[in-house]
């Protein structure tokens, strides 16, 4: 049996060198972490750049107001606390954060926050914020897990990145007990599932190492068997963090070779500090590497990147030694409530280390259901369609099931309440046995465009007889983007000829009478369907509208990955012939991002997309945000309606 002193030098020395490690990493990354990955690595040895307190970096920053979320909640902290703490703390909006923070202003809660129109689910979001996890439940990785998984089911549900946050503090909680590197892989890789791109990348990493092959060899085996254009993509920095732990022959070591395989360089060097900051101490960490950073603790909370991080009920911890003061309080919390601690010594058997069935039962949990736990009767809401996107005159389908948790059998009659112009379904009820479940399907009828919002809050009125009133369950349905395509149209020539040839479809003063046959349709998210995009040796336009309460100066992205046209009020906003890769954010990648002003009212927006005879497919999608640095997912422009609908 292992023990941990939560009152010991040793329990305070591995925390400071978790977030010693993990700033160091974090540090020697940031500058020059990049957006998309790159086929050479990196030949960095010592920090690019350094000052007191080391580069602000979202992977720290993010996890002080966990902290302070848990402190403030409690142990029974889950993602639906931590979705407030997003929309008040955290001002990024890079990639997955704002995808995911737009849906939660539509009225999504996770996992659904996580997963729908979220083009990153498989990104660094969220592996990069498992330490403050770890922190908490030293030693006992099952239960750092399940806080982990709520974490990132936030921004990132039913993607490879639950499953990199889930092997990142699976060997940081481990790591308090272990210092065996090849050890704490393997425990890692029991908590992620053996068919995922996260264990294929790792296991690459793995076999890579112990064959003989140096790091960048190494690098390459992982690129290859997970291959993507994105430096943020999970499983690929997973593997290289493998090889930064077995290959590093010292700590600087470590993060050096982890940066220098490169990718999403910040996250995977502070990660790979992390790691090697807990197993090893503080005390046993280099002067050399850690002196420098100093105890103070940087963030971007100047420009917005973080928000009341200082202020508030609870401001986040300023020094490092108060951020070790707090996380020994929270472990004390949060081991008691578990149960896990004899006085103040947290007992860990080795076993109890590796993932059991409460964790692979987390692999199996639906991203498109909704729980809501309530005392009289517990309700869960799935989105039978594959997505809560609803198109306007068709039906939507949803199931709601109710858990009894009552010794006696319970009848519940059902209603959902609906927005006005829409047709409430008739309701329903049901007998659920004694510690029991039982499942309503509801259709719901959606009614036209003129009647269809963004969001559409809907509410399940359980009323189960006997009991006190139950409050109410939201269920919200997106409104799907109307927009309409044009006829294929064959061109001869070259992408650049087939943009600059003026057409007949780029005629007319009246949006609603541009000539060409048009086809409509719905974008269930930012990427314009299939059937929008232009067939091999064709030109496609495609007209959608974007409806404002007001006049507003937006950054408007459509991100193309083929030959793109686009116009706003019949203003040209750029005409640009390449392939490039997409990466649909708010922000983007500045090619084909532009500032635009909207009026108040409807705002035209006219793409024209071309695809020669024997070029690939390509995707396309549509972003607004604010103009300026922090790039807020606008989720009050409507998307819904033609200008003339009735």
């Amino acid at each position: 049996m292992l023990e941990i002193d939560l009152t010991g030098a040793t329990f305070r020395d591995k925390l400071r060198g978790c977030w010693v490690g993990k700033n160091a990493g974090g540090t020697l990354g940031t500058p020059v972490e990049e957006a998309w990955g790159r086929e050479e690595p990196f030949d960095i040895w010592w920090y690019p750049e350094l000052r007191e307190g080391g580069l602000p970096n979202d992977d720290l920053e993010m996890q002080l107001v966990w902290l302070t979320a848990l402190e403030q909640v409690g142990p029974d902290l889950t993602s639906r606390d931590l979705a407030r703490y997003w929309l008040d703390h955290i001002g990024y909006n890079w990639d997955e954060y704002g995808l995911s923070k737009t849906n939660l202003r539509l009225g999504l809660v996770p996992p659904i926050s996580g997963g729908f129109n979220n083009w990153f689910v498989d990104c660094m979001g969220c592996p990069i914020r498992s330490e403050v996890w770890a922190c908490v439940a030293p030693g006992m990785p099952r239960i750092a897990a399940r806080y982990a998984y709520e974490d990132a089911i936030c921004d990132h549900a039913g993607g490879e990145s639950v499953y990199g946050e889930l092997f990142n503090v699976a060997i940081q909680s481990a790591a308090f007990v272990v210092d065996d590197p090849r050890k704490l892989i393997d425990i890692g890789l029991s908590y992620v599932p053996d068919n995922s791109l996260t264990a294929k990348a790792i296991r690459a990493a793995l076999a890579a190492v112990e064959e003989g092959l140096d790091w960048k060899d190494a690098r390459r085996r992982v690129l290859e068997a997970t291959p993507h254009h994105v430096a943020q993509y999970s499983p690929i920095n997973m593997g290289f963090q493998v090889i930064g732990l077995l290959a590093g022959k010292d700590f600087g070591d470590a993060l050096c070779i982890t940066v220098n395989c490169g990718y999403d360089t910040d996250s995977s060097g502070g990660s790979i500090g992390s790691w090697w900051g807990i197993m090893a101490g503080d005390s046993n960490l280099p002067r050399r590497w850690t002196e420098p950073l100093g105890d103070a603790i940087s963030t971007n909370e100047s420009w917005g990147g973080v928000r009341h991080m200082s202020d508030g009920s609870t401001p986040i911890p300023a020094t490092l030694p108060e951020v070790i003061d707090r996380l020994v309080i929270a472990a004390r919390t949060v081991l008691r409530a578990k149960g896990s601690l004899v006085g103040d010594t947290v007992m860990v058997d080795e076993a109890s280390l590796y993932a059991d069935d409460s964790i692979r039962e987390l692999w199996t949990r639906d991203p498109l259901t909704v729980r809501f736990p309530e005392v009289e009767l517990t309700a869960s809401v799935r989105y039978d369609d594959g997505s809560p996107s609803v198109e306007a005159g068709h039906e939507a389908h949803v199931t709601t099931t109710f858990t009894n948790p009552h010794p006696d059998p319970i009848t519940v009659t059902a209603r959902l309440s609906t927005p006005a112009g829409w047709s409430a379904p008739a309701q329903q009820t049901l007998t659920i046995e004694a510690a029991s479940s039982a499942a309503i399907p509801w259709t719901i009828e959606v009614p036209g465009r003129a009647m269809l919002r963004n969001s559409n809050r809907l509410f399940l009125i359980p009323d189960a007889m006997g009991y006190p009133q139950g409050p109410a369950t939201p269920i919200v349905l997106i409104g799907a983007a109307a927009l309409r395509y044009s006829d294929p149209l064959p061109f001869d020539g070259t992408t650049a000829s087939a943009l600059d040839t003026v057409l007949a479809a780029e005629d007319g003063a009246d949006p609603a009478t541009r000539p060409g046959v048009w086809t409509e349709a719905v974008a269930h998210g930012n990427g314009l369907p299939a059937e929008a995009m232009p067939e091999p040796g064709t030109v496609r336009y495609v007209q959608t509208f974007l409806d404002s309460d007001e006049e507003i100066d937006v950054l408007l992205g459509v991100d193309s990955g083929g030959p793109v046209k686009a116009w706003l009020n019949g203003t040209e906003l750029f005409s640009l012939d390449r392939f490039r890769p997409i990466r649909p954010s708010y922000g983007g990648s500045k090619d084909a991002y532009v500032d635009a002003r909207l009026r108040q009212g409807s705002n035209e927006l006219l793409v024209k997309l071309a695809r020669g005879a024997d070029d690939p497919a390509f995707e396309c999608h549509i972003l607004v945000s604010t103009a300026g640095r922090l790039n807020d997912g606008l989720p009050a422009i409507g998307r819904t309606t033609f200008p003339w609908d009735v």
